[in-house]
Formats: C-alpha cells, sequence, structure tokens
C-alpha cells in the first residue's frame, strides 16, 4: 500500500515538473522573442495623448508646464490645444517680461519668428488658386527689376522652390547668392521667402500684411496678428528676452581685440617716432573711439531690429568706462597733482572695478527683456506676432484648408523633397511621417523667442507653443508641445535643433 502511494506520489512529482519546466520554456522563448524585437525596433514610442480625457491632459500641463519653466529659466509662454479640428484650450504661464512682471494671458501676443513662412506660402497658394502665381512659372517672370543677382539660375527658380526651400537660395534675404541649381537639393531658405514676398507684393500692388489681412487673418478670425507691430496686437505684447551678459560680451569682446591691436600698433609708432614706449592722451582717445566703432555695428547689426533695449544698453556699454576713465582721471590729476605713477596705477584699478561692476549687474538682472519697436515692415520669412489660439487657428486651415481649392491643398501637403524617411517638406510646413501618421509643422527661432506648431491633419489634432525665451533654450517650445500631443517627436527636434538641415544645402535623402 506504501510501495503504491509512494509511486503516485513520485509520478504526481515528474508531472509537476515536467509542467514547470515546459511553462518555463515558453516563458523565457517569449521573452526572448520580446527582446529580440525590442532590439530590432528600437524603443517604442509614447502613444499620441488624443485619446487621454483633456481634461487630464490640461491638469498635466497645468501642473508640467510651470515647473518646466522654472527649471529652464523661461519668461512666459501660451499654448493652444486643437482637437477634432477645433480651438479646446488656451492658456498662459508666466510673465511678459521680468520687469513688470505682467502675467501671461490668451491674449497676450507673441513674435511666432519662422513661423510666419507658413503663413506666407499660404497666402501664395491662395493667390495661385487666383490664377495671379503659378507654382512652376519663374518668379523672375512676374517683376520688372531682377531679384537674384546669377543670370544662370534666375528664370530656373520657381514658387514651388522657395515654398519647399529647394531654391537653393541662402539664410538671409541680404545674399541672394544661389549655391546649386534649384530643385537638386534642400536648404531651408528664409531668403527664398523674401523672394516669394518680392514676387507677391508686386503681382497684387498690396503690401504682404494687406494681404495677410485680406487672405489669412480676417477669413480665419485671427483678430491678433499681423506682419507688422499695429496697436491691436501690441495691446497686450510679451516682451523678448536676452541675458543681459550676451549683448555685453558681443560688445566686449571685439573692443578690447581692437583697442589691443590698435594699442599695440600707436606703441610702436611712439618707439619709432620719440624712443619711448608712450601714448598720449589723444591718442587714447583716438584708439577708445575706432575700437568702439566696429563693436557698436556689431551689437547694432544684432539687436537694434529686435528691440530699443539693446541699443540702450550697447551706449552704456560704450559710454560708461569712458565716462569712468575721463572722471577718474580728472579726480585723481587733482588728488595726487605730483605722483603719475600712481594715478596710473589707481587709474586703471578703477576702471576695472567699473568693467567688473558692469559684469556683476549683468549676471544679477539675468534676462533683460526688450521693448518692441512701435513698427515694423512686415517681413515673409519671420515678423508675425500673434497670439497662441490665432496661430491655432490658421494651424487648422493648414492642415485641412477651407479656403484653397482641393488640388492647391494636396500640393502643400505633398511631400515635394524628402530629407529622410521620416522627414520631408511641402509647401511652406515641414512633414513628419511616424506611425501615428503624418503631421505638418514649423518652428519659429529668434534671438528672443521660440515658438512651434505641429498638426496631424488627419486626427484634427495639434498644439502650438509660444515663448519669450532667448535663443540658449532652443527646446523649450518643442519639449512642451511634445508634453501636449504626445507621440513621436524626433524628426523634429532633429531638423530645428541640430541645424542637421538647415543653411547647409544641397541635401537629399540618398
Amino acid at each position: 500500500m506504501n510501495t503504491e502511494r509512494s509511486k503516485l506520489y513520485r509520478s504526481r512529482d515528474r508531472v509537476r515538473m515536467h509542467t514547470l519546466v515546459a511553462v518555463t520554456t515558453v516563458l523565457a522563448l517569449l521573452l526572448t522573442a520580446a527582446v529580440r524585437s525590442s532590439a530590432s525596433t528600437g524603443p517604442a514610442e509614447a502613444p499620441l495623448r488624443v485619446y487621454e480625457p483633456l481634461d487630464a491632459v490640461v491638469a498635466d500641463l497645468e501642473a508640467f508646464v510651470p515647473a518646466y519653466m522654472e527649471q529652464q529659466g523661461v519668461p512666459g509662454v501660451s499654448i493652444a490645444l486643437v482637437r477634432d479640428g477645433r480651438v479646446v484650450w488656451t492658456e498662459g504661464f508666466g510673465v511678459t517680461s521680468v520687469l513688470t512682471r505682467r502675467p501671461v494671458t490668451p491674449d497676450t501676443t507673441f513674435k511666432v519668428a519662422s513661423n510666419s513662412k507658413a503663413v506666407t506660402a499660404y497666402i501664395a497658394l491662395r493667390l495661385v488658386d487666383q490664377g495671379m502665381l503659378a507654382l512652376d512659372a519663374p518668379l523672375d517672370s512676374y517683376l520688372s527689376k531682377p531679384f537674384m543677382p546669377q543670370e544662370a539660375y534666375r528664370p530656373l527658380v520657381t514658387l514651388r522652390h522657395t515654398l519647399s526651400h529647394t531654391s537653393g537660395m541662402g539664410r538671409t534675404g541680404i545674399s541672394r547668392e544661389v549655391r546649386f541649381p534649384p530643385g537638386a537639393g534642400y536648404s531651408y531658405s528664409p531668403a527664398g521667402f523674401a523672394y516669394t514676398q518680392k514676387v507677391v507684393e508686386e503681382v497684387t500692388g498690396q503690401s504682404l500684411e494687406a494681404l495677410g489681412q485680406e487672405l489669412v487673418f480676417q477669413p480665419l478670425g485671427m483678430q491678433n496678428s499681423s506682419f507688422v507691430n499695429t496697436p491691436a496686437v501690441m495691446e497686450q505684447p510679451a516682451r523678448g528676452h536676452l541675458p543681459a551678459l550676451l549683448p555685453a560680451l558681443v560688445f566686449e569682446v571685439p573692443f578690447l581685440v581692437v583697442m589691443s591691436v590698435l594699442a599695440l600698433l600707436a606703441l610702436i609708432v611712439g618707439r619709432l617716432h620719440s624712443g619711448r614706449w608712450r601714448i598720449s592722451r589723444r591718442t587714447a582717445l583716438v584708439i577708445y573711439a575706432l575700437a568702439a566703432l566696429p563693436a557698436c555695428g556689431l551689437v547694432f547689426m544684432l539687436y537694434m531690429g529686435l528691440s530699443t533695449t539693446y541699443a540702450l544698453l550697447m551706449l552704456i556699454l560704450w559710454g560708461t568706462p569712458l565716462v569712468a576713465l575721463l572722471l577718474g582721471h580728472a579726480v585723481l590729476k587733482r588728488r595726487a597733482p605730483g605722483q603719475p605713477g600712481l594715478r596710473k596705477g589707481l587709474l586703471a584699478a578703477w576702471v576695472l572695478v567699473v568693467a567688473l561692476a558692469m559684469a556683476g549687474a549683468a549676471l544679477i538682472l539675468g534676462d533683460l527683456p526688450g521693448v518692441p519697436p512701435e513698427a515694423a515692415k512686415p517681413d515673409a520669412a519671420a515678423s508675425i506676432r500673434a497670439t497662441a489660439a490665432d496661430m491655432a487657428r490658421f494651424l487648422i486651415e493648414m492642415a485641412n484648408p477651407q479656403h484653397l481649392s482641393p488640388e492647391t491643398a494636396a500640393q502643400m501637403h505633398t511631400p515635394q523633397v524628402s530629407l529622410r524617411s521620416d522627414l520631408s517638406w511641402g509647401l511652406g510646413p515641414g512633414i513628419q511621417h511616424s506611425s501615428e501618421g503624418d503631421a505638418l509643422w514649423q518652428w519659429g527661432s529668434e534671438l528672443d523667442f521660440q515658438s512651434v506648431m505641429i498638426i496631424y491633419p488627419d486626427l484634427g489634432y495639434g498644439a502650438v507653443v509660444l515663448t519669450n525665451s532667448d535663443f540658449l533654450n532652443p527646446g523649450v517650445a518643442i519639449d512642451i508641445a511634445h508634453r501636449a500631443l504626445g507621440g513621436s517627436i524626433d524628426a523634429i527636434q532633429r531638423a530645428a535643433l541640430s541645424q542637421e538641415f538647415n543653411y547647409q544645402g544641397p541635401f537629399l535623402e540618398e
């Protein structure tokens, strides 16, 4: 009896052991397959948040955005969410200026920088529908005076090229050089949009601002948008911000270099002329003035178009050391008349203290808010100022055009040039290709503003993020948009932030 029970127990144990081995083997095989699949396909993408409850997404953003802004040192952010082709939520965070501390609201206008290009492209496409322009006609044929200097490429550049960044033109409207045959590659080109602006203004006889109001802003209900700083858009403006130390460095570095070179030359000339290593007071003042000229010119070139605040800072940087030098010299000459060596040492120490005090003030001040100019000329590539909600209204129209013919709308969404498997460019917007579908997008960046707009046309799902942060925080707007939307954003980040495809052309996917 006991022997039979023992055999039965041993039989049950063997069954259990074989079952355990079989289950373990199956689990091991499944785990191995999962690991191999993960290794071959890479990390899984975060899903789009379009299927999450809107309240949950909003609550997450209301917690995330302020903490992220503080971490990154961003003064202000405005955001708009689009679902089902409608603007469903807008909000402002932070302040319009670190000095006034006025809060950002949904009605605060920001400079949207290169997002202006998408609006300009849309204006041009509306003129195509009206028969005033053709996508593949030479742009030069519309002008009474040539815009481009190169005779060889002049008849080849078309509207299709400029809107898709395949014209071969460069980064600025000042330099109209064409670096490769139109259509032969991709190179991000604001100059191409300057060319487009020239054409649309001459063909219609209207300014770009008037065309923007007639063909975009008014039809889409974008009441707080303009290519120029009209009173309406300047009622609640966000001030762009730069680190106060940055303009100081831009001024001081060329100033010190030029002054050192001129002082060395003056010493050599003085030695050859009089036999002494000496610079007269008059010569020193001339050297100072000559050294300040290129520094002033550089600061004016970079900052004057942005804000009078930076021009005022330049004058302070230029004038304070000179005033300190002259004042110190006058005081020391009266206090220590018979001690020239002591005077020179004290004067040098005094000027050094003033310079250190200015640098310390710049560091303590941190961000420096600008004052937008009262008026500006329209710039097709970068000058629009708008609210996040207004740009979201444009984004909805760009995704599902109601004021373009179906044929023209299809052209806008069709890749004109492929940069890589997940990135191409249409007629105006960039196009990211991912497992969630195509996303139309444009990014904007200036010295003191950052912005991005992204939308999935098939889902009617997108976001606009505008910031008044400086260019040292280039990924802030995109990071916030990614948090709002979820999904893949790698192609947009690479194209916008890495400069991999910007200004280097020609570029084509191999």
